[in-house]
């Protein structure tokens, strides 16, 4: 028996003793109990897993329908060693079944789920879990438990964690952030249990699917969002409670509010016994229920649904939640079953969600509360301008229409009810005064206005405790208008326009609208459209107690009951809506669907509170960005930033109440984050040092006659049609090799056939195949990629199904003649995979034919896309980080003074290249805390810069001697850079051009990572084909050329051939090599002149 440990041992941190979680990087090669470092930094094994996966170029699946991100972990060489426990080939089989209910939950979408990274990972967590729970439940208990001795062992000053029960098994816990998309993977978590279920003959042994949300509404938007992604819902919901009788297995979904579980049936309640004890369950805010006595009640209620069955739990706020209860047992179940822990922390981290600033209540806020709350107005309204302005440079961020909200605890009575019930009424009451005031009390709005726009905080009183002023540098783009001529008064009248709906002004009316909705409607003199909704409960009793503090104080406003039966608050999420402001309790805030808030008041929220905290901030930093990447634009690879886009992609969180403030404070230093309170942004100056004396020659399509605009593709070219097959496509055939993935199937990594047959399908194979299916597949892809101008038709799909001479297919002979459902399942797969590559390479075949002839040389002019048009760097870092904004004024005084070409402090590197034609240039390390705007390079392309400008010093001599120039620019990406349709849309990331004896030697760089690359790949073929571009262009004096500079290294890349043989290819190895690539690379440009 194991010693026991002594009593008075410290206690593991939550997140430091999530051992099923560690037990599964631990698969993956990673041990989670010893220090791993990434770039020199100490990082948590986490870190060391995402990092291969992190680049969102690895988002979506490859012509083999496979993520980018499964190549990207099997082919990565930190976890293929001997820690590994899992084979390649068993990671291809779960990437399979992931990929399979991906694409079931997308069926019917309009816009297609595509997983970030840490989905990816979950899935593939869940998919190894499941696996060994249905296959092998023993040996799971068995390997769980060595590692918790191992766990218990490695930390002795700390203590145990109790080891796995049989029970402890039947129940994982997603720990992802608020806006991380937990739902999409509760519906694979679901097809992934049925999957495996089905497979070891399980599927009966459970009655049900019960999904348990927290209220109503959100149970609405389950059922919206299960049809969506085409999973069945039972009809508890539509037949009043009749569930008992329905037990359906796993092929429906009964979606039901946890406060209807009672210990009898009653009107609106079903008994819980009589559900069984034997269902799947979906717990969504699986937090709820963890403390309070009624919440209590709900938890052993789910907990008995499921003492037979199984349980997904879905919460952002596990750790808060485990604590808040105060017991260890309780703690250590739910570490015990943490299956995935992407918490705010790393939500943050990884640049999704937007950015945050904290505006800090000042110390005399007595005294100041006008001020503040009037330079708190002024800070949303400028959100609200920029958005309108500037609505069409921000289209490709899919930003939403700001909105203002104060959120605190409920509110259901005020004369009676609890001390935070009247806490939030008092302040409630305090925001409607103020807005009242700001409209009846024009000059002292406009007065107060102007000494906020005009005066420092020593002039307005709004510093904080420690003499800051907490709006320095806040107002940038209302100053800008000021300068511009915009007086106060007409700003004023701006701000009742666009925030409050009446260009006229007027006093405050609160209008009550009918029903028992709880809402109450802001409007402001005659107009009849609501600029603000109230949404607290008990909507007569508020009122009442708004309009006696009105009275006492002498605040002019009406109350009066509105003509309106239809609630506004389900609109409230929509950019259409006229409501900018937002006074609600906390009821909304889970699961509430909305993505438009932007300035967020606290206002009192009870102590225990915890996760309500992560939950309000949760639903603040909801950004879908530049191409759905839920990401903040700086870290996007959005082609360039419009300025002030940073305003609308950080949440402002200001607070009347300063012990919620210090509790929300508390948080984001518990979760390792900056607190953002000081946010302070540096200019440097950013020069266009090049003259454009030289005429330095760059591709771009040629200028229509008829309006001056470039030739566009999907505007102008006729419209390709699928079933064509030009001569190209027979000479360049699809390849489709699926022996692989056989193997993986049917032996759990068998050894691959050596001999390979080279097969086509017949007619009698296409009588097998679902053309409706394929149709639609087609269709979606065709959506998924913006090919608005491709024909599809299920003729076409049929004609070029029986023409075998455009693919070259490698498949087992035998599976042609499938004798199960399965088998004619993989035939249309097959055939589903042919179409959607040959889809991808004609479109991409018609657009080459069609821009390549109408591509032309031009001089580079100053208004090109790709050259900046900004002025200004700004560099962005939270005032508290006092050495890291030191390090940047330091960095700026240096380029001032030019005191040296290549510039480092801590996270920050800047270099003066007079070769490129702007500077400096910035690159901040992965994770660093500063963010610079407009643009800054990857770690690759920076060394790529410092390693040129570093041979160019020491060649100095012998280049002048030659009279050789180089000029560099950093070429833009999709929309704005040069790109080439030979190469599947490559936007190289340079453009090297060498002058030399009359010739403009024009040269395409990409330095990046070939991890997920081919020695076949379009990038890597492209310096055979640019030469087909060059001989088109007939101009003798231009000469072009691409290189890949491979950061990968040689030895990791295993194509089958020698370094030599890449070098002639035109890849080089930046990191392997990195003292002659340079070299290499200038040595094969001037063979080219001789």
């Amino acid at each position: 028996m194991a010693k026991r440990k002594p009593k008075g041992q410290k206690s593991h941190a939550f997140r430091n003793k999530l051992l099923l979680n560690q037990w599964l990087i631990s698969l993956l090669g990673i041990d989670p109990l010893i220090e791993h470092r990434l770039n020199g930094q100490p990082v948590r094994p986490f870190h060391k897993l995402a990092d291969p996966l992190r680049d969102q170029r690895l988002e979506g699946l490859d012509h083999d329908n496979l993520h980018h991100f499964y190549h990207a972990l099997v082919n990565s060489n930190l976890f293929w060693n001997n820690q590994c426990a899992l084979s390649k080939e068993q990671i291809l089989l779960y990437e399979e079944n992931i990929v399979r209910h991906t694409q079931a939950i997308n069926k019917k979408r309009r816009r297609p789920v595509v997983w970030k990274y840490y989905q990816w990972l979950t899935l593939l967590f869940a998919e190894v879990y499941l696996d060994r729970f249905f296959s092998d439940p023993e040996g799971l208990l068995g390997d769980l438990n060595e590692f918790v001795k191992k766990f218990n062992s490695h930390w002795s000053d700390y203590a145990d964690v109790p080891p796995y029960s049989e029970d402890d098994l039947n129940k994982l816990c997603l720990q992802n952030a608020t806006g991380s998309g937990k739902t999409l993977l509760m519906h694979v978590n679901l097809l992934q249990y049925r999957h495996y279920a089905v497979k070891h003959g399980k599927e009966k042994e459970l009655s049900r699917v019960i999904l348990l949300t927290p209220n109503e509404r959100l149970s609405e938007q389950h059922d919206t969002e299960l049809r969506e992604s085409d999973i069945g819902i039972g009809h508890y919901r539509d037949s009043r409670g009749r569930m008992q009788s329905e037990a359906k297995g796993l092929k429906y979904v009964d979606v039901l509010e946890i406060t209807k579980l009672a210990d009898q049936e009653g009107p609106n309640t079903i008994a819980t016994r009589s559900l069984g004890d034997q269902n799947l369950l979906l717990v969504d805010e699986g937090h709820r229920g963890m403390s309070g006595k009624e919440e209590g009640a709900w938890f052993t209620r789910r907990s008995d649904l499921c003492a037979k069955g199984f349980t997904f739990e879905y919460s952002a706020t596990f750790e808060q939640a485990v604590q808040a209860s105060g017991n260890s047992e309780f703690e250590n179940s739910y570490a015990k079953a943490v299956l995935f822990d992407y918490s705010y922390r790393w939500f943050y981290e990884d640049g999704f969600g937007k950015d945050y600033q904290i505006l800090n209540l000042p110390g005399s806020f007595e005294e100041t509360r006008w001020v503040y709350m009037t330079a708190c107005l002024l800070k949303f309204y400028q959100q609200l301008r920029i958005y309108e302005e500037k609505s069409q440079e921000f289209e490709p961020f899919n930003l939403e229409k700001p909105l203002w909200i104060f959120v605190g605890s409920t509110v259901s009575k005020v004369k009676g009810g609890s001390d935070d019930e009247r806490s939030v009424a008092s302040d409630v009451a305090l925001i409607i005064q103020f807005i009242a005031d700001f409209l009846d009390k024009q000059q002292e709005a406009i007065r107060r206005i102007n000494e906020i726009l005009t005066g420092s905080g020593q002039d307005t009183g709004l510093l904080d405790k420690e003499g800051n002023d907490i709006f320095a540098g806040a107002f940038t783009y209302l100053a800008r208008a000021m300068n511009e001529g915009e007086t106060v008064e007409a700003l004023y009248r701006d701000i009742l326009a666009r925030l409050f709906n009446n260009t006229a002004g007027g006093h405050l009316s609160l209008d009550r609208i009918k029903g028992e909705s709880g809402e109450v409607a802001l409007r402001v003199g005659t107009s009849e459209r609501p600029f603000g909704l109230i949404n607290v409960g008990d909507a007569k009793s508020l009122c009442d107690h708004v309009a006696e503090v009105a009275s006492q104080n002498g605040t002019r406003l009406t109350v009066e009951d509105s003509d309106f039966t239809e609630a506004l608050f389900s609109s409230v999420k929509d950019s259409t809506s006229p409501v900018n402001l937002l006074i609600g309790s906390k009821k909304f805030v889970e699961g509430w669907d909305c993505w438009r808030v932007s300035t967020m008041g606290l206002m009192h929220v009870g102590r225990s509170e915890g996760s309500q905290i992560i939950q309000l901030f949760g639903r603040g930093v909801r950004l879908k960005g530049y191409q759905w990447s839920l990401k903040r634009s700086g870290h996007t690879l959005a082609p360039d930033r419009p300025a002030f886009i940073e305003e609308l992609e950080t949440l402002n969180v200001f607070g009347i109440e300063a012990d919620f403030m210090e509790k929300f404070r508390e948080f984001l230093k518990e979760e390792g984050l900056p607190g953002n309170e000081r946010r302070k942004t540096i200019t440097i100056p950013l020069n266009v040092t090049y003259d454009f004396g030289k005429k330095l020659k760059i591709l771009r399509p040629k200028r229509k006659a008829s309006d001056g605009k470039e030739y566009d593709f999907k505007k102008d070219a006729p419209v390709p049609t699928v079933g064509d097959v030009p001569d190209y496509m027979t000479h360049n055939t699809v390849v489709a090799d699926w022996y692989p993935r056989i193997a993986a199937m049917s032996s759990r990594g068998g050894a691959l056939a050596t001999q390979k047959d080279k097969v086509s399908l017949r007619e009698q194979h296409l009588a097998l195949l679902d053309i409706d299916s394929l149709f639609f597949e087609l269709e979606q892809f065709k959506r998924e990629r913006s090919w608005y101008n491709f024909n599809i038709t299920k003729g076409g799909i049929e004609r070029l199904l029986g023409n075998s001479n455009w693919y070259t297919l490698y498949l087992p002979e035998t599976r042609l003649n499938p004798a199960t459902f399965d088998g004619v399942l993989l035939l249309q797969q097959v055939a589903s995979e042919l179409l959607k590559r040959y889809c991808d390479h004609y479109y991409n075949y018609c657009k080459r034919e069609y821009i390549e002839p109408r591509l032309e040389l031009r001089d580079l002019t100053k208004d090109d896309d790709n050259i900046p048009q900004a002025e200004l760097y700004q560099l962005i870092v939270d005032g508290d980080e006092e050495q890291v904004v030191q390090g940047i004024e330091q960095i700026k005084k240096d380029l001032e003074q030019k005191k040296d070409d290549l510039l480092r402090v801590g996270d920050l590197n800047a270099c003066n290249f007079g070769k490129h034609l702007f500077q400096p240039l910035f690159h901040v390390r992965c994770g660093g805390k500063i963010t610079v705007l407009p643009v800054a390079l990857g770690e690759s392309e920076y060394q790529f810069v410092t390693d040129l400008k570093t041979w160019c010093d020491s060649n100095r001599a012998v280049l002048g001697k030659e009279g050789l120039e180089l000029f560099l620019l950093r070429n833009m990406s999709r929309g704005k850079g040069v790109g080439f349709f030979e190469a599947g849309n490559f936007h190289p990331d340079f453009i090297l051009w060498m002058l030399f004896q009359g010739k403009q030697y024009v040269t395409f760089i990409e330095p990046h990572g070939l991890l997920h690359e081919g020695p076949a790949s379009d990038k890597v073929c492209f310096h055979e084909r640019i030469k087909g571009v060059e001989e088109r262009l007939k101009d003798p004096t231009v000469i072009l050329n691409s290189f890949i500079l491979s950061w990968t290294r040689f030895s990791q890349l295993k194509w089958g051939y020698s370094q030599t043989d890449l070098e002639n290819m035109h890849v080089l190895f930046m990191t392997d090599d990195r003292d002659q690539y340079i070299g290499k690379l200038f040595k094969r440009l001037k063979g080219m002149v001789e």
